[in-house]
């Protein structure tokens, strides 16, 4: 079973053999699912733990222990919890010490690693200590570690793509001989008792899956089915994993709700008709994005455990969705401007665009999907708030076209100390060519042994070229400054760009528009650092 677990316990221990300094020592446990594939009982999390209580025991007379542990993580990176509350204790001056197994443990990219050991924890003054591999930063402190620690970094690195390699062909493998080798289990089923790699039916949630088809092929749509099981309070997916505590969610209102985006997926996945699917994402690299794969690269393992709905009716609901989407697809692809950026002033939920009518009109999906949604803005006229829009936004960059004259005068400020700078760097330009000339001159007298002449001529060099660089970033930081107000929007107010409301216009000028109802409305400008402007 795939285990993500986190939690933080604190205890006191006194007594023991030791230097007789108080230590606030954090010993940090990790486990990912590759190492629950291929490693050995020793690297289990209880013996990680047993391991590194008997070194502080022995080691340590007076101390206060804490336990981070990240179960379930990869090390490929820091996007783990237990280590993410390590580091800010460590950060807030809470730990003095860090105990792990080995680097891995702690880390697997080795230039993290290294960075950690050589660069962050001694600036924090945290001692860091890693059994297996007889490393203590207390021993070298002062000093660089030896050779072979950023040696067996990168030996855990090399480690990390063979071991992502060889789990992945494992995997595969099983899923090909039928084995369900995934770590959840889609909504209607469970693991197997007595075989986890298996499917068994969930009947509590079977139930509704048979409802979902049951209702669509009734010819009813995604929406119209998530408001039915919401206004009849039936449990959403999210409700039985948290009682199954495999999920830890607070819903956004007072419940949990149904969306047509989930009900698509149940009717969509071929699970429910015993088929296992995999092999449907494709990685990157090790630690990198997955990505679908098309559905016909997709590999099926028929058959595989009990179905929940049977065949002909799943085809059917696919046949149905197929038709109503093509009318969809045709409808999507006229694309409005403010699209993406209308959001319901009673739920937050970015509005849908009703098309296809006399009077085209913008509304909140919540209001035909959740029960709790009456004050859900039910229809804003299309072109009532294209107009509005533009209205405010000529109000706008009116405002911006009085501050025009201060951005010029700022513009011409920037100008000559530009001019400044290009001046300053001519001169430095000359006197590089002078002391280059000197430099040449000297060379023959310091081919064998540097005078002191030579010496000052190359330290005043130097300082000629570091001082140019610094020149450059100036100049060239004033001329972004210059070519961010060429862009200004009251320049972009003089253009006469403002007939009518544009995909460009909306993009470089709102941020989002929340409505509450006709009579009010906010906007939020990009240029605006106000919170809203609106009527």
């Amino acid at each position: 079973t795939e285990k993500i677990i986190f939690y933080e316990t604190a205890f006191i221990f006194a007594g023991g053999k030791g230097m007789g300094e108080h230590y606030r020592i954090a010993i940090y446990l990790r486990l990912s699912k590759e190492d629950e594939e291929l490693a050995d009982e020793s690297s289990s999390i209880a013996n990680q733990r047993t391991l590194l209580e008997g070194y502080a025991k022995k080691h340590f007379e007076h101390y206060e222990l804490k336990e981070f542990v990240d179960d379930g993580f990869s090390g490929i990176n820091f996007c783990r919890p237990g280590v993410s509350r390590l580091l800010d204790q460590i950060k807030d001056g809470r730990i003095d010490c860090v105990l792990v197994k080995d680097f891995s443990r702690f880390s697997r990219d080795y230039i993290e690693l290294g960075s950690y050991l050589e660069q962050i924890f001694p600036f924090l003054g945290v001692r860091f200590i890693s059994l297996n591999d007889n490393y203590d930063s207390k021993r070298h402190k002062g000093n660089t570690a030896e050779l072979d620690i950023p040696f067996k970094g990168l030996m855990y690195d090399l480690y990390l793509k063979d071991l992502s390699v060889k789990v992945k062909s494992s995997l595969r493998s099983r899923k090909e001989q039928g084995q369900y080798a995934c770590g959840m289990t889609p909504f209607g089923y469970e693991k197997l008792k007595g075989d986890r790699h298996m499917l068994a039916v969930a009947e509590e949630e079977a139930k509704i899956v048979r409802r979902i088809f049951s209702l669509a092929l009734e010819r009813k749509t995604s929406v119209q089915i998530a408001r039915l099981l919401n206004g009849e309070r039936v449990p959403a997916p999210i409700e039985f994993k948290i009682k199954k505590k495999q999920a830890s969610k607070k819903p956004i209102g007072k419940n949990f709700q149904w969306s047509h985006t989930a009900i698509c997926s149940i009717l969509r996945n071929p699970v429910y008709t015993g088929d296992m699917v995999y092999d449907k994402y494709e990685k990157d690299g090790v630690g990198g994005k997955k990505h679908l794969k098309p559905r016909s690269e997709w590999k099926i393992y028929k058959n595989h455990h009990e179905a929940i709905v049977s065949r002909d009716d799943f085809e059917k609901v696919q046949e149905m969705k197929k038709q109503a989407g093509s009318k969809e697809t045709k409808a999507a692809a006229r694309h409005h401007p403010l699209q993406g950026k209308v959001l319901c002033g009673n739920c937050k939920r970015a509005m849908a665009l009703r098309k296809g009518t006399l009077n085209p009109y913008f509304y909140c999906t919540q209001r035909y999907v959740s029960i709790d949604a009456k004050d859900c803005v039910s229809n804003l006229n299309v072109m009532f708030l294209e107009q509005f829009v533009l209205y405010q936004l000529h109000l706008e960059l009116s405002k911006q076209e009085e501050l025009e004259e201060l951005r010029q005068k700022k513009e011409n400020e920037v100008r000559r100390e530009i001019n400044a700078w290009k001046k300053e760097k001519e001169e430095l330009g000359r006197k590089q060519a002078v002391l280059q000339r000197k430099r040449m001159e000297e060379y023959e007298k310091a081919v064998f042994q540097k005078n002191s002449s030579f010496q000052t001529e190359d330290i005043v060099m130097q300082h000629v070229k570091e001082r140019m660089a610094e020149i450059d970033k100036e100049i060239t930081k004033l001329e972004e400054q210059l070519s961010t107000g060429k862009n200004s929007v009251a320049g972009f107010f003089r253009q006469g760009c403002m007939a009518e409301l544009t995909e460009k216009l909306a993009e470089k000028f709102i941020q989002k528009i929340t409505v509450y109802g006709e009579e009010n409305i906010e906007i939020k400008w990009t240029f605006d650092k106000r919170d809203n402007a609106g009527v």
